[in-house]
């Protein structure tokens, strides 16, 4: 999904004072050129043409309590002038990247020009190699960023999100009336809980592994592409403290696992099993073309891939049967449980795979 998907619909322009918010920005003169639709968001995203420059003026994501944005926009600023396509932020006359209405604020981020990631363009073997080359080059320079670190609260570090992501799924499961839909559903969560403790006792047990500011959300939706590279890192909102390992594991399940489509609400997986071999390779090269795997990092690729995985198929394969409004239609339901068939037989595959995968980036 295009996360900036041009939308005809946005109640939210009709109670806000548009022209109010332009104005504690210094802007007198501008175009609207209409709403921008965020998957999964009713916040404000809206693109608007400034003498000539377009822009993207959006509602700022509330972050954890006690968040320093100063200390975020230091870090975006570091990122932009060490040579990583971040959008830049119109500033107010006082120099600030956001003015506050009320209890919100809004900022006017820079729109840069680029293609969505489509897996079925192809150049996207190209543009895969792209995404992991990018990826190296931000968390190199992450690494040298000398401000404060933005740390999560414990319970959002990655062994607490998977869990939650789980308990989420137990719920649904206890919820549906669907028998079969139900015993799938606790099959798959029975799956990734009997392999997580092995995997986070592998991950725990290698020293060194690096940590920097991620970028928080590296999926497609999130890049913008030109020809063969990437014109843009978007969305930049959760970036946080973190071992590199998770983000490489995340990226690369994003780019190789699973079929991005922007004209398609639902991301399914790409292939029937697994990963998709040759794409993985590629991500993982690209990567490490430029910021190679530490001793024995590369061993535990595929423990981080089992707990980054059930969050993206929740968020991606099997979205619908969680987000969706007044449950799954009866005409999709043998869809669904193809997609959880595929879900369930993940944990299994990896642990098949976990040599090839080490070799691919080692």
């Amino acid at each position: 999904m295009d996360e900036y998907e041009r939308d005809s619909e946005n109640e939210q322009e009709d109670v806000l004072d548009l022209d109010e918010i332009m104005r504690q920005f210094g802007v007198s003169e501008w175009s609207n050129l209409g709403p921008l639709a965020t998957p999964h968001s009713d916040q404000l995203s809206l693109l608007v043409d400034i003498q000539g420059e377009r822009y993207v003026l959006k509602e700022r994501p509330e972050g954890p309590i006690g968040e320093d944005t100063a200390e975020r926009y230091r870090f975006r600023h570091y990122l932009h002038a060490a040579g990583i396509p971040t959008p830049s932020f119109w500033k107010t006359p006082q120099g600030e990247p956001a003015v506050a209405i009320g209890d919100d604020f809004f900022e006017l981020e820079q729109w840069i020009d680029g293609e969505a990631f489509d897996t079925q363009d192809a150049r996207s073997r190209d543009l895969v190699a792209a995404a992991g080359h990018m990826l190296a080059r931000l968390h190199l320079v992450s690494r040298r960023y000398k401000g404060s670190v933005i740390r999560w609260p414990s319970e959002a570090h990655m062994g607490g999100l998977v869990q939650g992501y789980l308990n989420l799924a137990r719920g649904r499961a206890e919820a549906s009336e669907v028998e079969a839909l139900a015993a799938a559903l606790a099959d798959w969560c029975d799956q990734w809980e009997a392999v997580l403790p092995a995997a986070m006792m592998s991950i725990g047990s290698v020293h060194g592994l690096p940590e920097m500011h991620i970028h928080g959300d590296y999926r497609p939706v999130n890049l913008r592409f030109g020809t063969q590279e990437v014109n843009a890192v978007l969305n930049l909102e959760a970036s946080h403290w973190e071992k590199r390992i998770f983000e490489v594991a995340y990226g690369l399940f994003c780019f190789s696992a699973l079929d991005w489509q922007p004209e398609h609400r639902l991301t399914r997986p790409l292939v029937k099993r697994g990963l998709d071999p040759e794409r993985a390779a590629l991500f993982l090269q690209a990567y490490s073309a430029i910021y190679p795997p530490v001793r024995d990092e590369a061993s535990i690729i595929a423990d981080a891939l089992s707990l980054v995985a059930p969050i993206l198929t929740i968020n991606g394969p099997l979205e619908d049967l969680f987000f969706t409004q007044g449950g799954i239609d009866e005409a999709l339901i043998d869809d669904v449980f193809e997609r959880l068939a595929w879900a369930t037989s993940l944990p299994s595959w990896l642990q098949k795979v976990r040599k090839q995968l080490a070799e691919m980036w080692g």
